[in-house]
C-alpha cells in the first residue's frame, strides 16, 4: 500500500461524498419548507412550464368563479328592486279596484289617486336609482357580459341584459297614466298602436304642414327607428311665437335626442327631409279612455307633426278595464323580467360548481407535478442525514491517515 503525504487521496474523496450529502441534504429541506417538489428550474425544467401553465389556468378559473359570483349579485340586486316595484304594482291595483266601489265620494278617489302619486314616485326612484358597482341597473339600457372562464377574450361569458324602452320607471311602465280620481277607472282603453312604417332615404320628403299656431305642450310621443324598440321623446312648449321654421327645427331636435340617431333636417321653408336611409314608425305616447279623447289625442298628434292619423298610430280602444289593464301589463313585463333574472342566476350557479369541478381536477394534475412528496422526502432527508454524518467521521480519519508517516521518520 502506498502512503502519499502531498496527496490525500482518501480526504479527497470523503470531500466529495459531503460535498453531493450536503447538495442532497440542502434539496431535502428546501422541499420540506416549501413543500414544493419544483423550486427553481433545475429541479424539474418541463415540470415547471407545465406546473406554472397549470397554475395560470387555476387563477383564471378562480377569478372566473369570482366574475360568476359578482354576476349573481347583480341579479339580485336587480331582482330584489323588481320585486319591489312589483309590490307597488300590486298595491295600484288593489287600489284600482278599490276605487270601483261605488259608495266612493270624489274626496274618496283623490285620496286614492293621491296613493296611487306616491306609489309611482317611489317606483321611479327605486327605477333611477338601484345601482350595483356605480351602474344603474334600471334605467332600460343596462347590458352587459360575464367571463365565466380562465382566459380573457373567449366567448365563454353570460350576458345579463336588462335593456327595456323607456325604463322601469312609471312612465317606462305606463302606470304614470293610471288615473282613480276621474272616470277613467269607470272606462276602458289600452295602449296606442304604431302608426305605419315610413322609409325614408337621403332626399324623401317626410311633411309639409309641421306646426300649430296655439300656444300647447307637446305630448311625447314614441318612435322607432330601423325596427328597434320605442323610445320616448321628451315634452315642450309649442309657443304661438314660433316660426314654422323654427318649430319644424324643434320637431327634429326632440326626436334626434330621443333616438340619438341625425337622420333629419328641416330646411329654410320649414320642411323636413331624410338625410340618411331610416325606416320609422310612429305611435303616441298617451293612453286614452274614450273613443273621443283617443281621437283628439290622433287630431293634436297629427296637427302638431305634420304626419297624419295613420302614421302616428291609432288610440285604439279595447274592451278591458283602462286601469286595471295597464297594471297587468306592467305587472307581466316586471314578471317576465324577474323570470329572466332567476335564469340567469341559475346559470350562474351551474357555472361556478363547473368551474369549481374543473379548478379541483386542474389544481390535482399541477400538485403531482410541483407538489412535494412529504413521505418520500422525510426519507430522503433521513438518508442524506446519515451519509453526511457518516461522511464527516470518514474525512476526519482521512485526514488522520498521513500521519502514519511520521512513524517511518522515527
Amino acid at each position: 500500500m502506498s502512503l502519499f503525504v502531498n496527496t490525500n487521496v482518501s480526504a479527497l474523496n470523503a470531500q466529495r461524498q459531503l460535498i453531493n450529502s450536503g447538495n442532497g441534504l440542502s434539496q431535502a429541506f428546501q422541499r420540506l419548507s416549501s413543500g414544493f417538489r419544483i423550486n427553481s428550474a433545475a429541479d424539474d425544467a418541463a415540470g415547471l412550464q407545465i406546473s406554472n401553465r397549470l397554475t395560470g389556468q387555476v387563477n383564471g378559473l378562480n377569478q372566473g368563479i369570482s366574475n360568476a359570483n359578482d354576476g349573481i349579485s347583480l341579479v339580485q340586486v336587480a331582482e330584489g328592486a323588481l320585486e319591489e316595484i312589483s309590490t307597488s304594482l300590486q298595491r295600484m291595483r288593489v287600489l284600482a279596484v278599490q276605487a270601483e266601489n261605488g259608495i266612493n265620494s270624489p274626496a274618496d278617489r283623490a285620496a286614492l289617486q293621491k296613493e296611487v302619486n306616491a306609489l309611482n314616485k317611489e317606483i321611479d326612484r327605486i327605477a333611477s336609482t338601484t345601482q350595483f358597482g356605480g351602474q344603474y341597473l334600471l334605467n332600460g339600457d343596462f347590458s352587459t357580459k360575464f367571463l365565466v372562464g380562465a382566459n380573457a377574450g373567449e366567448e365563454n361569458k353570460i350576458p345579463v341584459n336588462l335593456e327595456f324602452s323607456g325604463g322601469f320607471g312609471a312612465d317606462g311602465l305606463w302606470v304614470s297614466q293610471i288615473d282613480l280620481s276621474g272616470s277613467k277607472s269607470q272606462e276602458s282603453g289600452t295602449l296606442p298602436t304604431a302608426g305605419e312604417v315610413i322609409v325614408g332615404s337621403p332626399g324623401l320628403f317626410l311633411t309639409n304642414h309641421v306646426g300649430g299656431a296655439e300656444g300647447y305642450v307637446m305630448p311625447s310621443f314614441k318612435i322607432s327607428v330601423n325596427g328597434r324598440d320605442f323610445v320616448t321623446t321628451p315634452d315642450y312648449f309649442i309657443s304661438p311665437t314660433l316660426t314654422r321654421e323654427e318649430y319644424t327645427q324643434l320637431f327634429v331636435d326632440k326626436i334626434h335626442e330621443a333616438t340619438q340617431d341625425n337622420f333629419l333636417t328641416s330646411d329654410a321653408s320649414g320642411d323636413i327631409f331624410f338625410t340618411k336611409t331610416r325606416t320609422i314608425q310612429f305611435a303616441v305616447n298617451k293612453v286614452s279612455s274614450t273613443p273621443a279623447e283617443a281621437a283628439d289625442a290622433e287630431l293634436r298628434a297629427a296637427n302638431l307633426t305634420g304626419l297624419g292619423f295613420n302614421r302616428v298610430g291609432t288610440q285604439a280602444v279595447g274592451p278591458l278595464d283602462f286601469n286595471t289593464s295597464i297594471l297587468d301589463d306592467a305587472i307581466a313585463k316586471i314578471d317576465a323580467t324577474r323570470a329572466d333574472l332567476g335564469a340567469i342566476q341559475n346559470r350562474f350557479q351551474s357555472a361556478i360548481r363547473n368551474l369549481a369541478n374543473v379548478t379541483e381536477n386542474v389544481s390535482a394534475a399541477r400538485s403531482r407535478i410541483r407538489d412535494a412528496d412529504f413521505a418520500k422526502e422525510t426519507a430522503e432527508l433521513t438518508r442524506w442525514q446519515i451519509l453526511q454524518q457518516a461522511g464527516t467521521t470518514i474525512l476526519s480519519q482521512a485526514n488522520q491517515r498521513p500521519q502514519a508517516a511520521l512513524n517511518l521518520l522515527g
